[in-house]
């Protein structure tokens, strides 16, 4: 296989599966009023509470100001919320409200009906999957090509 024919594929491939993905999650979670990027916030406030924008922001690999605006928006519909910290007034903790972890449990019930039919792969297919993946984004930042945010 030819080298601008094997990238073309493996893009492709990627294509495919961000488009399957984009049909069985992301249109269903805008009856929620999320995007993917909100639901992504809400998993990683939901395992990591109170932490900070910037620990935030590295979690989902965006940048800080991206993160700003995106929690921006997410505590004006209610879902996160900043608390000052005690031990250092100067510091914001991101803590989500009864209506974020309502909202992610909407998402994960919709999620986890729309995604059933990947319960069907085994551990090692999964385990394959994510070694691929991470060789991919391996790869691809080592090249000096591509990047991680």
């Amino acid at each position: 296989m030819e080298d601008n024919e094997k990238v073309s594929e493996i893009f492709k491939s990627f294509r495919e599966v961000n488009q399957a993905f984009h049909h069985a999650i992301w249109k269903r979670l805008e009856n929620c009023g999320l995007t993917p990027i909100q639901l992504f916030v809400l998993k990683t406030l939901s395992q990591c509470p109170r932490i900070s924008l910037s620990e935030l922001a590295d979690n989902i690999h965006i940048g800080s100001s991206a993160a700003s605006g995106i929690v921006d928006r997410m505590v004006k519909m209610g879902a996160v919320m900043r608390e000052r910290l005690e031990s250092d007034r100067r510091s914001v903790a991101l803590v989500l409200t009864p209506k974020g972890e309502e909202l992610l449990e909407q998402a994960n019930e919709i999620s986890v009906r729309n995604l059933y039919p990947l319960l069907d792969m085994s551990d090692r297919e999964v385990e394959d999957l994510l070694q691929l993946h991470q060789l991919i984004v391996k790869k691809i930042t080592e090249s000096g090509e591509g990047h991680k945010k």
